[in-house]
């Protein structure tokens, strides 16, 4: 009978769910057949309202509500009020999660989302004592204290800087463990040549390539930047991910641009786009600058969440993998910089993204949940 693995999440941004996919895609090829794999969304799919609806508010919180997201960001960085917030969340959620976990009956219990640390391994303590309790901390750098959880079997983080953050906020150092962040394998067998994937996707052979993406839901000046590329770096292409953001994607397409470019929506093919790609302008998302290192791609940052991704940003600068700007025209200068013939950097910064690359990291993870199963 195969043992079953239950993911908890929120669709808070798509980094939660994206992370538990990657995980259960390298689970499944380490170990086919030997495990039924869950993700829920605990707040959508067994909550009321208003709970049910706090996963369709972090969308304008984190662009242009992030003034508030800082405030909630800060609030529960109080040890004192964020147990209260949690206390009252459970008071009012329990009965229906209690409910689904008595059905369910797992095995392995992973959490991927800093809510549901605390609360669910109270849960399954009284639902399923003895069953084993992991953390994955999705955000690469910066640890907040929700996401530790002392009394968790084990927590996998994606950097030394995460694990130094985690023990300092009360996580025992044995339970911790660095695997770098889960990314689909695709990235893991990342080795096409860059003229072989620029022939697949119809690109010009000899024009140095930009990616500007937007994360999947296409948030930041994703056409600013893209229009200030176009009419300034005369010698380059340009690819525009435009991710679920349909109105964004009609914009880019009603362009006649100076320079050949392609114009996609929300794709599955990003390690191909990277792997073709010289550059990547992106906000400053976890998931996406971990896929750029492995892709040895050198990364200017448009963009941050405040809190979470302001790690990142300092991650990618300490490291020199990458550069930060916000203005378009900013960004296109740099960019014109760094494909100087005679400006070496761009080739050091890709050497840099390569060293910082874990592209083993969602078969890592999935051997510290599934291995001694």
């Amino acid at each position: 009978m195969r043992k079953r693995i239950l993911f908890l999440m929120s669709d808070t941004g798509g980094g939660h769910r994206a992370s538990a996919q990657a995980i259960c895609e390298a689970i499944g090829f380490l170990y086919p057949d030997q495990f039924e794999i869950l993700i829920e969304d605990i707040w959508m799919d067994h909550t009321r309202w208003p709970f049910n609806q706090l996963p369709h508010l972090y969308p304008w919180l984190s662009s242009s509500g992030t003034r508030w997201w800082m405030v909630l960001w800060r609030v529960t960085q109080r040890p004192f009020l964020w147990k209260s917030i949690m206390r009252m969340t459970d008071w009012v959620t329990r009965r229906g999660i209690l409910r689904f976990l008595r059905e369910v009956q797992p095995d392995i219990v992973v959490s991927v989302h800093p809510a549901m640390n605390h609360l669910g391994v109270e849960w399954v303590k009284q639902i399923c004592p003895g069953v084993p309790f992991y953390t994955v901390i999705t955000d690469m750098v910066t640890v907040h204290p929700t996401w530790v959880c002392p009394e968790v079997t084990g927590c996998a983080v994606s950097t030394q800087p995460a694990r130094e953050q985690a023990i300092a906020a009360g996580m025992p150092a044995e339970k911790v463990a660095v695997c770098g962040q889960p990314v689909g394998l695709k990235f893991a067998h990342l080795n096409g040549e860059r003229p072989v994937l620029r022939a697949r996707l119809d690109l010009d052979g000899e024009r140095p390539c930009i990616l500007i993406v937007g994360g999947g839901e296409g948030i930041g000046r994703v056409y600013d930047i893209a229009r200030s590329v176009a009419q300034t770096v005369e010698q380059a292409q340009l690819i525009i991910v435009a991710g679920r953001n349909k109105h964004l994607k009609q914009k880019l397409e009603a362009i006649i641009w100076e320079i050949p470019t392609q114009v996609y929506g929300f794709v599955q093919n990003m390690s191909e786009l990277m792997g073709a790609a010289d550059i990547l302008v992106t906000k400053a998302g976890p998931g996406t600058i971990s896929e750029a290192f492995i892709a040895g791609l050198p990364i200017i940052i448009s963009g941050y969440i405040p809190g979470q991704e302001r790690g990142n940003v300092d991650y990618v600068l300490e490291n020199n993998a990458g550069a930060y700007a916000e203005e378009p025209v900013e960004i296109a200068r740099l960019i014109n910089d760094w494909l100087h013939p005679q400006n070496d950097l761009l080739e050091q910064m890709k050497q840099n993204a390569a060293r910082l690359a874990r592209p083993q990291a969602s078969l890592e993870i999935a051997r510290l949940l599934c291995g001694h199963v």
